[in-house]
């Protein structure tokens, strides 16, 4: 799958585990570098959106309410963090938004 990056931020901390401006919070999460990594190249490795349903520790889904017209995918397997992102029409280009704590503190 093709993954475009909407700002420096989120490819730094994606790709370089350099979190920095609105991801320095997460600098302390060690394993999440990691997990991190993890699920970004099985994101890369996909071919489809129905190819990441099938991954269940991604929790992959469709967002609802505020976040309509957003997908996400957890990060890590027990993670509360989240990435999320917008999908084409053809579900092969990912353009990564954010990561979120999504879960809160479970």
């Amino acid at each position: 799958m093709e993954i475009l990056f909407i700002d420096e931020e989120i490819e730094d901390a994606v790709l370089y585990s350099n979190f920095h401006g609105k991801y320095k919070k997460f600098k302390s999460a060690g394993k999440l570098k990691k997990d991190l990594a993890k699920t970004f190249n099985m994101l890369r490795a996909a071919n489809n959106t129905k190819y990441l349903e099938k991954i269940t520790s991604l929790h992959y889904e469709k967002l609802k309410h505020d976040k309509s017209g957003l997908s996400s995918v957890r990060i890590g397997y027990k993670s509360k963090y989240r990435l999320i992102f917008t999908e084409n029409e053809l579900g092969i280009t990912i353009e990564l938004i954010e990561i979120s704590e999504h879960y809160g503190d479970k």
